[in-house]
């Protein structure tokens, strides 16, 4: 999995520096008609490398560094074109604001066409023929739902243009020594690179043996277990692919992270305090509101399970016809109010949970907190399912940043499972690396009014 990925990352920050920079060469070439003298390059120079580091920030708040790249061609032209609106925004801003004694008007105006231009042309054109050193040819051996997802993303997305897939369905064999024979003949006369194998399914089981001489005494293929190989191009884990083994070896075995712990436990008193000041001024605002919209409450309270399985009460602006509670949640027949979809749409129905983020009982990255009598049935329906409930639940989490189909009331067991996918993501990968990633695509998120 490194091979096809290999500096990927770093390859296309690369490109899209200079892409930047180039386009403000050009900018400046096609607005003065010349790069001389060298004081136009230098009185330039200085301000735009800052506003690049900026730039760079909105591209990763945006998506645009996600790691298995799982954009279409539209989507990413879409990307760049929204980015550099906001990054000329952005500057325009700055310029106004500072003195920095350059005029940014037609200057502005000129370089978010040329730099659309370049780093469009970079991501669609340049970098998908220079990402990989080599060609792959990657053979699947399994069945099943996931190993399917990742046969389509192999094939369709253009990251991987230079990765054939190959797929021996285990369903077509019976006897163990035929599929051996038949995989050591396919991975030699086909000259396969990396076998994926669903190590789960009972004839994958039986062919560690052959994967192991192919790994080592073979044509030396790179040898990857399904979990591992989806989880790298998804970034979630589905509870289907793992098993109490998996789960004692990456999740129980685990360590303490008591730095860890502390200080994601400070940056949530520190953040909840600094939010709650302009809250001052905007809670009796949204009071008004839903007053005048209905004349019904403002705030609900409501029982969630947090860490360790522990009920929880949170407070939260209403945003629907009323409060279901208890067993109501199951089939609730309740609908979201205009104004309310427009406090969900921008979270200002959940600024009133900084007050339990202040107490300790959410953090602002982490599960979701799940209506009790519906985790009831989750736990009972969906395998692992509590143990999402380790580690204490947050505003807003790995889950929310990337899946943005997800129940939205009563029971849905497809898309639980979906969801739990990520969060078992969260609970193996989880760190204040991943924290701020997930901190900084909620901006994304809000402002994008996706998710939920």
């Amino acid at each position: 999995m490194r091979d096809l990925h290999r500096g990927s990352t770093g390859l296309l920050f690369t490109g899209d520096v200079f892409s930047l920079l180039a386009s403000l060469l050009v900018t400046l070439a096609i607005r003065y008609r010349s790069l001389k003298p060298e004081s136009i390059i230098n009185d330039h120079l200085g301000p735009f490398s800052f506003l690049i580091i900026v730039w760079v920030l909105v591209f990763f708040i945006l998506g645009l560094y996600d790691r298995y790249l799982l954009f279409t061609r539209k989507e990413i032209l879409g990307r760049v074109v929204r980015a550099q609106v906001i990054n000329v925004l952005i500057a325009v801003a700055i310029f106004f604001v500072l003195p920095l004694g350059i005029e940014p008007k037609t200057t502005l105006g000129i370089y978010l066409v040329v730099s659309v231009l370049a780093v469009t042309a970079w991501r669609l054109y340049v970098f998908p023929y220079v990402v990989s050193a080599k060609s792959f040819r990657v053979l699947i051996v399994g069945t099943g739902y996931e190993a399917q997802k990742v046969i389509d993303v192999l094939r369709e997305n253009q990251h991987f243009r230079q990765v054939a897939v190959d797929f021996i369905d285990s369903n077509e064999y019976n006897d163990e020594k035929l599929v051996a024979d038949a995989l050591v003949t396919y991975c030699s006369e086909n000259d396969i690179d990396i076998v994926v194998a669903d190590l789960n399914e009972r004839l994958s089981q039986a062919l560690v043996p052959v994967f192991f001489n192919l790994s080592f005494f073979g044509r030396k293929v790179s040898f990857y277990s399904l979990t591992d190989f989806f989880e790298q191009l998804h970034h979630r884990i589905p509870p289907s692919l793992i098993g109490e083994a998996w789960l004692l070896e990456n999740i129980s075995s685990r360590s303490p992270h008591y730095a860890y712990d502390l200080l994601k436990r400070l940056i949530d008193i520190v953040g909840a305090v600094g939010l709650l000041v302009p809250c001052i001024v905007i809670f009796p605002l949204v009071a008004l509101a839903l007053k005048m919209q209905d004349g019904g409450a403002v705030f609900y309270k409501t029982t969630r399970v947090g860490q360790h399985n522990q009920p929880i009460t949170i407070l939260k602006f209403r945003t629907m016809t009323g409060a279901d509670s208890g067993s109501e949640a199951l089939k609730s027949t309740l609908t979201v109010t205009k104004f309310g979809l427009f406090l969900r749409k921008l979270r200002i129905d959940e600024l009133p949970q900084l007050l339990n983020v202040l107490r300790g009982d959410l953090s602002f990255i982490g599960p979701r907190p799940e209506i009790p009598e519906l985790a009831a049935v989750y736990a009972e329906n969906i395998s692992y399912y509590n143990m999402r409930h380790l580690i204490k639940p947050g505003l807003s989490g790995w889950a929310q940043i990337n899946n943005f189909d997800v129940p939205r009331k009563g029971v849905d067991i497809p898309r639980t499972i979906d969801k739990l996918s990520f969060d078992l993501y969260y609970l193996r990968h989880r760190s204040i690396f991943l924290d701020i990633e997930i901190a900084l695509k909620t901006i994304n998120t809000v402002l994008s009014r996706t998710g939920t």
